[in-house]
This record gives structure tokens, sequence and C-alpha cells, in this order.
């Protein structure tokens, strides 16, 4: 579920950027703007470069046995 969430985060905010672009660059058309904005396709100004929630390492834990404690384990 995470990995879908992160993904979901990167496709939405990618895309607002560049409708933001085109919208801001009306008169250019998609190979010229793509060219000129989004090197490599990325998002980035100078030294500056978007985050990209994609990246997230997801770590999932199989088994959690005694290691974790849980806050419920002493109530009932």
């Amino acid at each position: 579920m995470s990995s879908r969430t992160f993904s979901y985060l990167d496709h939405f905010a990618w895309w607002r950027v560049v409708w933001w672009l085109r919208k801001r660059h009306a008169g250019l058309n998609w190979g010229t703007l793509s060219s000129r904005y989004l090197p490599n396709w990325e998002i980035r100004d100078a030294n500056v470069k978007m985050f990209r929630p994609i990246t997230v390492a997801i770590e999932r834990y199989r088994y959690r046995g005694s290691k974790i404690a849980t806050p419920w384990a002493g109530t009932a």
C-alpha cells in the first residue's frame, strides 16, 4: 500500500509541475518544453532537484515476534 501511495504522490506532483510549465509557456510545443525545462525528465533548477517520493525505500517487517514491543501488550 505504501508503494502505491508514494507512486501516486510522485505522479501527481510531477504532472502538476509539468502542467504549470505548459500553462506558463503556452507558446512552446511539448518537444521544446521538455528539452528546455525537463532535462533527463527531471524537474530541477541549478542545484535544486525536485524530490521524487517514488525513490523512497520501503522496508517491510515480515517477522515481528517479541523484538518490537507493542503498547497493548499488558492491557486486556
